[in-house]
């Protein structure tokens, strides 16, 4: 998914803390869908890479302790979405200043 936003000036600094923020919004996010005691490993890694554009690469891995009757496929899907439009928002946040 590719949105043009333009972007605000932005440090490598400012690239790694939307990153790191990034993956803890993730995290918050999927602990919101499922129980926090059902999950036996949770891994999230947000990369961005600033070139002439902002790319962003996110990878989740989740297993279950037992299930919930959530499809962790949809789950994953869903945090991708959540991910992009955290990020697409804060972005314009940071342009508005």
């Amino acid at each position: 998914m590719t949105t043009n936003i333009g972007l605000p000036d932005l440090t490598q600094d400012d690239v790694q803390r939307l990153a790191e923020e990034c993956e803890g919004e993730v995290v918050r996010f999927i602990y919101s869908m499922i129980p926090e005691k059902s999950i036996a490993e949770l891994v999230v890694s947000c990369t961005l890479d600033l070139d002439e554009i902002l790319t962003m690469d996110l990878e989740i891995d989740i297993s279950q302790k037992y299930s919930t009757g959530h499809s962790l496929d949809e789950v994953i899907e869903q945090a991708a979405d959540h991910a992009h439009d955290w990020l697409e928002k804060r972005l314009l946040e940071m342009k508005r200043r």
